[in-house]
C-alpha cells in the first residue's frame, strides 16, 4: 500500500455543455487510487490506444497546468490532464 500524499485535481474547462458542469470542480486522488479515461487516449511515446483503466501515480505542474501521471499497466505511463480522467466509481 502505497501512503504517498493526497492531491487535489482541479478539473477546469472553458464552455457551456452540461457535460463541462458534471465534470467540473475538485476531486481528491492519492497513489494507487484507481482511475478512468473518458475517452479513448494514444500514448504519445507507443501510438497505441491506451487501456481506459488506469492507477494515479502522481500529480506535476509544468508551465502553469496540471498534468497527472497515469500507470496503464503493460501500457506504460503517461501524462494526461485532469479533464481526461474520473476516479473509479467503488462498486461494492
Amino acid at each position: 500500500m502505497n501512503n504517498g500524499p493526497i492531491v487535489k485535481i482541479k478539473k477546469r474547462r472553458s464552455g457551456e455543455s452540461s457535460a463541462t458542469k458534471i465534470n467540473s470542480g475538485e476531486v481528491t486522488m492519492k497513489p494507487g487510487d484507481g482511475l478512468k479515461t473518458n475517452k479513448p487516449i494514444r500514448s504519445q511515446k507507443t501510438g497505441t490506444l491506451l487501456p481506459r483503466e488506469g492507477t494515479f501515480v502522481r500529480a506535476v505542474e509544468n508551465m502553469g497546468r496540471q498534468l497527472i501521471l497515469v500507470n496503464f499497466g503493460a501500457a506504460g505511463e503517461e501524462y494526461l490532464f485532469p479533464d481526461e480522467i474520473a476516479p473509479e466509481s467503488s462498486t461494492s
